[in-house]
């Protein structure tokens, strides 16, 4: 079917509101609500209002396009999706993660204009645990054919061996299919058939290392002449797992996994292409070779992605079953008339992607621990198999809550004095901040631990077992020897881990052979579940916040949200064995003063810097990062501190900050150096740095470019402890799409042009418009000289 662009100029407005605004998708509606401590969304979605939002169209057909079948493609609509023609409503889709088609043909006025609606109702609140997003937040497109066409998502390439390639055709109406493959400009099969088998000799095998890609041309015609045509890109490789491990093209793999939430975090919801290419690649040069779709499916625009980038997925449906986790989300009723329905539309997207490795069906299921939960367990698992037997079925499992649950003491979907349980929307950024609570916090991890190895954690285990290619366990690093020696036959993952564990878990990847990867939460960090994971500073005399404004942030990425690699990325890399140069953390000697808490999520909000204008003299915490034995510090070439290395980590405590050069030199265990890293100071007055990742896009109203913000001193080192409020000026050919920094507690928005920095950093992303032409960006801050820069936009690439 031909595909067109149905993004630009669309007419938005929210219910109850005479207000009407012209807005190009994807649009994350929910990033212009008010934030309030007192919106029912609370932490969970970094304290966004509600809405419900409808975007209106005008379509007038031009001659060629009638009398055609006219589809709507859907990516993502947070949620209650209600599309109309004419006022006449065609669908209804609840779930605001899946995509969906909606035939038109019947409905558009071949001559007259056409009003295409699109309702998107995220107005009941709380729904979700995290942020959201509301809108149209992903692409729509035109899918225009004949009467007889290639179905959207009608062509299945199934690598069923090593060049063994088989094409499925599903079409509407009648004619002949053709197939062709291609490598590159070359054809290496081809074929005719609704259902072909063809032989690719010596095929290039696509994996995480070499994420070598075919096209597969299919066309359909009629008397010869070609009536609709589709092309995908697939790639050649095979699946295997056992108690012996997982195996890609017959080679054991083990998953480096991160865990992500779907927001693009200042883009809000908004799913562009290049924001998710982006993503994936900072990821894949974090070491992670991975990523598990918390909680529900990811976009095309990440799997395209993750094909070409060589990263595996586990592509994950949903956060719920029968059982509520927020009053208003879709769990119970809902689930169950519409969960097939969603299964398809997952399978549908993933089908073609080598990168998807694994479906996992549900995450912290808790009542997976009941009779009622394990029977449909085994439907939802042996529904996803009928339509896709090429890949594992997973689920996230927390065995706590589903032991909790078997014994009929679940903590979520129950009333508490006689108020309906909202546990699933609560944040932690308001917490205490002392020793104790520090104490508990970090405590809390090893009980929920514990408890997924104790007796009634093995029965939801056993019985659970065979609904499942690979188990996967969320928290629960007690179970994996256990496993291994108990059940060696059983394949498992770490499906949830917290990343302060990755030493241990990693050793007990690479020691027990069932066990095939560990998924950390979080790789990025995300909106929403504010203060999960992040390091809380507050006046000893006061006890407020030194960060003012609401919480925002989760906090538990190692990955910021303007995808800045924390130091713990070097600490994993080094885990992993892809890395020996040692890192260089250093506790933020700015807030050395203060009254810290940290979680179990992240107990490090360490920096790689040693450039803290105002802090000569001050005490902070260094930690070097590093596989050799020993490690010593250096300050100005004197040395200052020396210390063993455990876990991959020397800690040097109350270390003097003295401004200049800061080095850490490894050895091995006869006190040979190995490696050395060093940090410097910045020197002189505070500049603006502008650093763009692209400096041509197209003007499709989607390309997107980024521009990394620093302050820095003369000789180009980041002042770490210089931040200020900056402001953005975008004029010219494109729009400002996003601006902000990774400050864990803000009253500033994304979409205002006005943010303060973090640790000197902040990130801006700049849209595309429909013309071409140029775009100026100008930053301003206060005492600080105005900086430019320029951004072609071209016709094409």
């Amino acid at each position: 079917m031909k595909k067109v662009d149905f993004n630009k100029g669309w007419l938005l407005q929210k219910n109850g509101s005479a207000k009407t605004q012209e807005v190009n998708l994807p649009h994350d509606a929910m990033l212009a609500e008010e934030r309030n401590k007192d919106v029912l969304t609370g932490g969970a979605s970094a304290y966004f209002d509600g809405g419900k939002y409808y975007y209106r169209k005008k379509l007038v057909l031009p001659e060629e396009w009638r009398n055609k079948t006219m589809i709507l493609s859907c990516e993502g609509v947070y949620q209650n999706a209600q599309v109309s023609v004419n006022n006449q409503v065609i669908t209804k889709w609840p779930y605001g993660y899946s995509g969906f088609y909606v035939d038109m043909t019947e409905h558009l006025s071949q001559t007259d204009e056409n009003i295409i609606e699109i309702i998107a109702d995220n107005e009941k609140v709380p729904n979700s645990r995290w942020y959201s997003g509301g809108g149209v937040y992903r692409e729509v497109n035109l899918l225009i054919a004949g009467q007889s066409y290639i179905k959207p998502e009608g062509v299945r390439v199934t690598t069923t061996g090593n060049g063994q390639v088989q094409v499925l055709t599903d079409i509407v109406g009648e004619g002949d299919v053709e197939v062709e493959i291609l490598d590159g400009m070359k054809a290496v099969a081809s074929g005719t058939g609704r259902k072909l088998d063809l032989i690719i000799k010596d095929p290039v095998l696509w994996d995480e290392e070499n994420p070598h890609l075919y096209t597969c041309k299919v066309m359909l015609k009629e008397k010869e002449q070609k009536i609709d045509e589709e092309t995908i890109r697939f790639g050649i490789r095979t699946l295997a797992w056992s108690g012996k491990g997982f195996f890609v093209n017959g080679k054991e793999t083990l998953l480096r996994g991160a865990c992500i939430h779907h927001d693009n975090g200042i883009l809000g919801a908004c799913g562009f292409k290049d924001a998710e290419y982006r993503r994936i690649k900072i990821l894949k040069e974090a070491g992670f070779n991975a990523i598990r779709s918390s909680h529900n499916p990811v976009s095309k625009a990440m799997l395209d992605a993750c094909d070409e980038l060589g990263i595996y997925v586990m592509d994950e449906l949903c956060d719920y079953w029968l059982i509520h986790k927020n009053p208003y989300d879709h769990a119970g009723d809902t689930f169950l008339q519409w969960w097939k329905k969603d299964v398809d539309a997952m399978i549908g997207k993933d089908y073609n992607h080598p990168s998807v490795i694994m479906y996992s069906i549900g995450n912290e299921i808790s009542e997976l621990g009941t009779l009622e939960g394990q029977k449909l367990c085994k439907e939802i698992s042996d529904y996803v198999r009928r339509a896709d037997e090429t890949r594992a079925v997973t689920c996230g499992i927390n065995l706590m809550l589903a032991s909790m649950a078997a014994k009929g003491s679940g903590i979520y979907g129950e009333k508490k004095n006689g108020k309906e349980n909202k546990n699933g929307s609560m944040a932690m950024d308001s917490m205490p901040t002392s020793a104790l609570y520090n104490v508990l916090m970090n405590k809390m991890g090893g009980v929920i631990d514990k408890m997924a190895s104790k007796p009634a954690a093995d029965k939801v285990c056993d019985i659970i077992d065979p609904f499942l290619d690979i188990p996967g366990y969320n928290y629960a690093t007690s179970r994996y020897e256990k496993e291994a020696q108990n059940h060696p036959e059983r394949c498992i993952v770490g499906s949830e881990t917290l990343p302060l564990s990755l030493y241990k878990n990693w050793q007990l990847v690479k020691k027990c052979a069932n066990l095939i990867g560990d998924f950390m939460w979080t790789g990025w960090d995300y909106l929403g579940e504010t203060g999960l994971g992040t390091i809380r500073y507050v006046k000893k005399e006061t006890g407020e916040n030194i960060y003012p404004g609401l919480a925002i942030l989760a906090g538990c990425g190692v990955i910021d949200i303007c995808g800045m690699q924390r130091p713990e990325t070097g600490w994993n890399r080094i885990i992993w064995g892809l890395q020996d140069k040692p890192v260089i953390a250093v506790d933020p000697v700015i807030n050395g003063k203060y009254k810290r808490a940290s979680s179990m999520w992240r107990n490090t909000d360490a920096v790689e810097s040693w450039s803290w204008e105002g802090c000569e003299g001050c005490k902070t915490n260094v930690t070097v990062y590093t596989s050799a034995p020993k490690a010593e510090l250096y300050c100005n070439g004197k040395r200052i501190a020396s210390a063993k290395v455990k876990e991959c980590k020397a800690v040097f405590k109350r270390i003097e900050y003295v401004p200049g050069t800061l080095s850490a030199i490894v050895y091995d265990e006869n006190s040979k150096e190995i490696d050395r890293a060093e940090l410097f100071s910045a020197i002189g007055k505070t500049m603006i740095q502008l650093a763009c990742d692209k400096q041509k896009i197209r003007s499709n109203g989607q390309d997107l470019c980024f521009i990394e913000v620093s302050l820095i001193g003369e000789n180009g080192i980041i002042k770490a402890s210089a931040d200020q409020m900056l402001t953005v000026q975008v004029e010219g050919s494109g729009v400002l799409q996003g601006f902000g920094s990774a400050v864990p507690n803000t009253n500033e928005n994304f979409t205002d042009g006005r943010y303060r920095t973090y640790h000197g950093r902040a990130l801006i992303a700049v849209r595309a418009g429909y013309e071409p032409g140029e775009i100026k960006v100008t930053v301003k801050g206060e005492g600080l000289r105005d900086r430019e820069t320029k951004i072609s936009v071209v016709g094409t690439l």
